[in-house]
């Protein structure tokens, strides 16, 4: 297997991030597990203290965009995210999942690697927050963006908080 080197940044940065279930098994589209998902997010980004400015739970896989004040941390953030979130979903109820998500005797919800961009301008950003936003429409889950749940589209398009708090403030990593 190719392990992708990463390049050695420092400092703050926003970065777009999508990690994908194990064969792309549509697990999300449980409410229950969507939301264990989700407040597993919360508590990683509050334990690495990163902003959550953009995100969308999809049937399959989790994008999110996100303020990090030293991107140093973001592979070690996103290691303890899926392991955590692991753990907490096959728990739920381990043979539930026994015939798709089970690797070698080993439960494996993600799959090993997560694809990441550094955003780099403005534009890039409204490019990223719109592109998570509209998946679900996309993928014909809803009509509208902020019809989607498991999105922060509610958050950036009307004057109603979704299910994870959003930041906006974030001058400091453009």
């Amino acid at each position: 297997m190719v392990v992708r080197k990463r390049l050695k940044l420092t400092g703050s940065a926003l970065v777009f991030v999508t990690t994908t279930v194990t064969d792309w098994h549509q697990i999300f589209k449980d409410e229950k597990i969507a939301r264990i998902l989700l407040d597993q997010l919360r508590e990683t980004l509050d334990h690495f203290q990163i902003s959550l400015v953009g995100y969308v739970v999809m049937p399959s896989h989790l994008r999110v965009l996100m303020g990090f004040r030293h991107i140093e941390s973001l592979s070690k953030f996103m290691q303890s995210f899926k392991i955590l979130s692991s753990k907490r979903i096959k728990m739920l109820d381990p043979v539930r999942f026994n015939q798709n998500l089970w690797r070698d005797g080993k439960f494996q919800l993600w799959q090993p690697r997560f694809d990441d961009v550094i955003i780099t301008s403005e534009e890039q950003f409204r490019i990223k927050l719109e592109y998570i936003h509209n998946n679900p429409v996309k993928a014909k889950l809803v009509a509208r963006s902020e019809e989607w749940r498991f999105s922060s589209a509610v958050d950036w398009l009307t004057d109603r908080p979704g299910l994870l708090p959003i930041a906006k403030d974030f001058d400091w990593v453009l």
